[in-house]
């Protein structure tokens, strides 16, 4: 968790015979979740983790019914992170300490590692992110918050599962990978329960990095949404909203123009649109005056749309299936590109 490595994990025991399912899953559960792990035999499991400095991702893809322990002897493995997990189906229930917590879907629930725990899942998906203890030191009294459920509603909790789902497998820029663990640290405070000093941190800094990247979310479904939807969507003033992007350097109008232009060179290289003309691509993808997409094409790709699309059909390889007849707007869907 303190290293600079990353790594993705895809784990399955489909393709194992049913007699060494189990094992397969003790060894993964005991070196990666630091939980021992009962359950039947033959169960297939599949689960998908993301590992990067300060910040673990996982996701059960297929529904889990286990008995997992973190008995008191375990504890001198030195494992001292904390766990929020977030159910998306079946039933968890997590014992620790005086407390159990027993989320509804879309509720969260919060493992601590340096105390003893008992978790029983039937027929259970998750989505969880694990953290360093430390990293919420001052921010949150986590102790306190172990087998805390946390209600779907909780905003903070809402804002955090977004985040968590839309940060890339891998990040280029340690530094953004080190920021990007931060905000979620910030959530997971407000989430769990922040100090008033945590409070004050956590909005200043994760609530509006997670908002921003909502909005832009929003606005790659549907560029042409206008910014009091997208302030109504996230139940903020047009102001805030427009001070977002400010602070990241940019403004609504251009983060919308630039995804229309994702999707006009999205377009230009498919041949699903070969027979569409360059004026029909820029107006479906949301321009109306063809000299000014003309003009930010050339200034964003370095070359004109006809040079794009020149170059996009000698990389392109032909595929008779695709059918040319449907006009799909990839400003308000995404673009079925082959």
């Amino acid at each position: 968790m303190n290293g600079t490595d990353f790594t993705s994990l895809h784990f399955s025991t489909r393709e194992l015979a049913p007699g060494k399912r189990l094992q397969a899953l003790r060894e993964l559960f005991n070196r990666a979740v630091r939980l021992n792990i009962d359950t039947e035999p033959g169960c297939a499991v599949e689960m998908q983790m993301h590992v990067a400095p300060g910040l673990r991702r996982a996701t059960m893809l297929s529904p889990l019914t286990a008995h997992l322990t973190r008995p008191a002897p375990m504890l001198a493995d030195g494992e001292d992170t904390i766990c929020l997990m977030m159910k998306t189906s079946g039933h968890i229930a997590l014992a620790q300490g005086r407390r159990e917590g027993v989320p509804a879907i879309g509720d969260g629930v919060l493992l601590v590692y340096r105390e003893p725990v008992e978790l029983h899942f039937v027929d259970a998906t998750y989505l969880s992110v694990r953290v360093p203890f430390t990293a919420l030191a001052g921010l949150a009294d986590v102790e306190a918050a172990a087998a805390r459920r946390i209600p779907a509603t909780t905003e903070a909790l809402s804002l955090l599962r977004s985040y968590v789902v839309g940060l890339p497998d891998r990040f280029a820029d340690p530094q953004l990978a080190r920021l990007c663990a931060t905000h979620v640290y910030d959530l997971i405070a407000l989430a769990v329960g922040a100090t008033e000093e945590g409070r004050e941190i956590a909005c200043q800094r994760g609530v509006r990095a997670a908002r921003l990247q909502a909005i832009k979310a929003d606005l790659v479904e549907d560029a042409a949404l206008h910014i009091d939807e997208l302030a109504a969507r996230q139940g903020v003033s047009p102001r805030y909203v427009q001070m977002l992007f400010e602070e990241a350097g940019t403004t609504v109008s251009d983060f919308a123009v630039e995804r229309r232009l994702d999707a006009a060179r999205t377009m230009l290289t498919s041949p699903r649109y070969a027979s569409w003309s360059v004026t029909e691509l820029a107006f479906e993808a949301g321009f109306g005056d063809l000299s000014h997409f003309n003009r930010r094409f050339k200034r964003r790709f370095l070359m004109t749309p006809s040079e794009m699309r020149r170059n996009g059909k000698a990389e392109a390889t032909a595929d008779p299936d695709l059918s040319t007849a449907s006009k799909i707007n990839p400003y308000r869907r995404p673009i079925l590109a082959p």
